[in-house]
C-alpha cells in the first residue's frame, strides 16, 4: 500500500507529457494520431510553466535524453565549431556543456525566443525541442533564419513520433533548404534533428 502511494504521488508530480513519453504504447498511439498541434499546445504551455516553476527541467539530463544531446552537439559543432551559436529555449543550458564553440548564448524564459534578436549574427541557431511550445512555430524559425550570418544553420530538435512534428519538419522545409536530417532513437523514443539553410 505505502508502495501505491508513493507511486501515485510521483505520478502526479509528473507533466502530462513527461507520463505519455514514459509509456511506450501511448508514444505509440501519439505517432499514428493526426493530432495538430494547435490542439495540444494549452497542454504543453502548462506543462512548460509547470516545469519551470519546480525547476524540474533536470530530468534532461536523464540517459535517455542524452543521445539527442549528442546528435544536435554534433550537428551544431559541425556547422559553427568556431562559431556564434544561439540557443533558443536554452533551459537549463545543457547544450552547451561539452559543446565546442567561440560564442554562445542561450535565451529562454527571461526573453522571447520567437523574435529575440542577438547583437550579431549567429553562425548556427539551436531549436532543441521548443518550437511546439512558441506560438507561431514556423514564424518563429523564419525570423531566426533571417538573422543568420552568411552560411549560418537553423538546426532543430523535435520529437519525431507525432504527427504534428512531422507536420511541422515538412513546412519548415517548404521555406528552407534541408540540409541534412537525421532520427535518433533512445528506446521507445525518437527525435528528428534537422539542419536547414535559407
Amino acid at each position: 500500500m505505502t508502495t501505491e502511494i508513493q507511486r501515485s504521488t510521483k505520478s502526479s508530480r509528473e507533466t502530462v507529457v513527461a507520463r505519455v513519453l514514459q509509456s511506450k504504447a501511448a508514444a505509440g498511439l501519439l505517432s499514428v494520431a493526426p493530432i495538430p498541434l494547435s490542439l495540444v499546445r494549452s497542454i504543453l504551455a502548462r506543462d512548460n510553466a509547470r516545469e519551470n516553476r519546480k525547476d524540474s527541467w533536470q530530468r534532461l539530463r536523464g540517459s535517455n535524453e542524452a543521445a539527442r544531446y549528442r546528435a544536435v552537439r554534433s550537428v551544431t559543432e559541425r556547422y559553427a565549431r568556431n562559431g556564434f551559436v544561439l540557443d533558443v529555449g536554452c533551459s537549463q543550458g545543457i547544450l552547451q556543456e561539452g559543446l565546442s564553440y567561440a560564442r554562445y548564448l542561450g535565451v529562454d524564459v527571461c526573453a522571447d525566443g520567437s523574435n529575440f534578436i542577438a547583437d550579431q549574427p549567429p553562425d548556427a541557431v539551436v531549436m532543441n525541442e521548443v518550437i511546439y511550445y512558441l506560438p507561431d512555430p514556423i514564424g518563429a524559425v523564419m525570423h531566426h533564419a533571417d538573422q543568420l550570418a552568411p552560411g549560418g544553420v537553423v538546426i532543430i530538435s523535435v520529437y519525431a513520433r507525432t504527427w504534428s512534428s512531422r507536420q511541422l519538419l515538412r513546412a519548415i522545409a517548404k521555406r528552407l533548404n534541408l540540409v541534412e536530417s537525421s532520427l535518433v532513437r533512445s528506446g521507445h523514443l525518437a527525435w528528428a534533428v534537422a539542419v536547414y539553410r535559407p
